[in-house]
Parts: structure tokens; C-alpha cells; sequence
């Protein structure tokens, strides 16, 4: 039987290098509903009028993913120990981590991207 996901709903991430410790920032993100899985595919190719190339932009759609997909997080602390504030804006009618708030997961950025897609695959333990 097929288990329908609910794309508004939220999990928990643990980055892989911080599963390992007890002190691990957490990830609360949301898959993305299939519209915004069109509009981010359809994002992923670029090609300039009158050029006979295409070019890839696997940067961009990453970006957009975590920009849609991240919802918040705990524990995200900075070199000094301080936690990381969480800032969101409006666009788009949505309310969507800021530029500065996503510059501060930039290493991570496409562990949490794999995050966020993979999400929406029923896994073979959540199936049984």
C-alpha cells in the first residue's frame, strides 16, 4: 500500500559529522511539495537565446531546495559558542530562510539539499 507524505510536515536532521557526538545541532526540515519540486527542476537548466549550449545550474537548485525545505534548526551554534539565529523573510507569499541565515550552513548545503529530497522516499523500514 502506497503511504501518502505529507510535504508540510517536519523532521528532524542530523548532519553526519555531529551523529556521532551529544552535542548535535538540529535541522528541522520539510520536503517539498511537487509544485515546488517543478518550479526547482525547472529552475535547473539555463541556455542563452541564439547559444547552442545549456548549461547546468546543480548550485541554484541546491539553494532553492534548503531555501524552500529548511524550516528552522536548534542547537546551531557559532565559533564562539553563541547560537545561531534563525532568520526568516517573506517571498513569494512563503516564509523563507533569509540570505545571511542560509550563508551560515554554506558547508553543509548540499548534505541538507539530499536531506530534504530524499525525504520524500519511503524508506524499506518505513514501509513495513
Amino acid at each position: 500500500m502506497a503511504i501518502a507524505p505529507d510535504p508540510k510536515a517536519t523532521f528532524d536532521y542530523i548532519l553526519i559529522e555531529d551523529r556521532d557526538t551529544e552535542d548535535q545541532s538540529v535541522f528541522q526540515l520539510r520536503s517539498l511539495t511537487v509544485t515546488e519540486e517543478a518550479q526547482v527542476t525547472d529552475r535547473l537548466f539555463a541556455q542563452t537565446p541564439g547559444a547552442d549550449e545549456m548549461s547546468l545550474r546543480v548550485g541554484t537548485q541546491q539553494l532553492e531546495i534548503v531555501r524552500l525545505g529548511l524550516v528552522g534548526w536548534s542547537n546551531f551554534r557559532d565559533s564562539k559558542g553563541l547560537e545561531v539565529t534563525f532568520k526568516k523573510r517573506r517571498a513569494a507569499g512563503l516564509e523563507v530562510p533569509t540570505d545571511a541565515t542560509l550563508d551560515r550552513i554554506g558547508p553543509w548545503l548540499t548534505e541538507i539539499a539530499n536531506a530534504i529530497t530524499e525525504r520524500g522516499k519511503v524508506t524499506e523500514s518505513e514501509g513495513n
